[in-house]
């Protein structure tokens, strides 16, 4: 799936990103708009983005999750505002690990969201521009599978947001001999598709798939 972001326009959000940095936040919100997802355009002390690598999900409970750009992350929203910031431990290459402390840092330091519609800057408690992140192209897809109904967003290479029955999970790519097999960190569920058809496992049940309208012009295999 390809990045929606142009060299020009990353050379565009740079230069507002340092204009930012002297910048009172206008219409910042303590916390960011709820279910939402968002790719990171830029950052204080990187000067080459790769905006593939590093997202931002929020739920509707207001809590943070995504890929820092290596490694998988949560922040939970509290009584007293965002708690510790989870991350797993594994190693990339160094570029990855680059970005990923330079956007981690970024995050612990928010105090002050600004959400212009295309746009979320985050900002410091003296409104200086931290980093700033664009809504990404999400190809999303609608399941009946015999009754229930199934929907899941593709966020990146690999990697599919799965919701049924009101919740939500984060899915990984798994290898199949045929069609694109996905299942959640748990090993709880799992998710097959090919065409327009597909597979939902939930413990010992297993439901068949029929891919149904609003359909997008993807094969479900990427």
């Amino acid at each position: 799936m390809g990045t929606p972001f142009s060299s020009s326009g990353l050379r565009a959000i740079g230069l507002g990103l340092a204009l930012g940095l002297a910048t009172a936040p206008a219409n910042a919100a303590p916390t960011p708009p709820t279910d939402t997802h968002w790719r990171l355009a830029n950052a204080v002390g990187i000067q080459s983005i790769d905006p593939t690598i590093t997202d931002l999900v929020v739920d509707s409970e207001g809590n943070l999750s995504g890929v820092a750009g290596c490694n998988q992350y949560r922040r939970e929203l509290g009584d007293e505002g965002y708690g510790e910031t989870i991350v797993t431990r594994k190693s990339c290459s160094e570029a990855q690990m680059k970005q990923e402390a330079a956007f981690l840092q970024a995050l612990e330091q928010t105090r002050h969201w600004d959400h212009d519609g295309e746009r979320l800057l985050l900002r410091d408690a003296e409104g200086r521009t931290l980093a700033m992140m664009l809504e990404p192209i999400t190809r999303t897809y609608h399941f009946d599978c015999q009754g229930k109904a199934v929907v899941f967003d593709v966020i990146r290479r690999g990697q599919i947001r799965l919701t049924v029955d009101d919740q939500t999970v984060l899915m990984q790519r798994e290898e199949s001999a045929s069609g694109s097999r996905y299942r959640d960190e748990d090993g709880a569920m799992t998710f097959w598709g090919k065409g327009t058809e597909g597979r939902l496992t939930q413990g010992d049940e297993t439901r068949q798939c029929q891919q149904v309208p609003p359909p997008d012009a993807y094969p479900i295999n990427d």
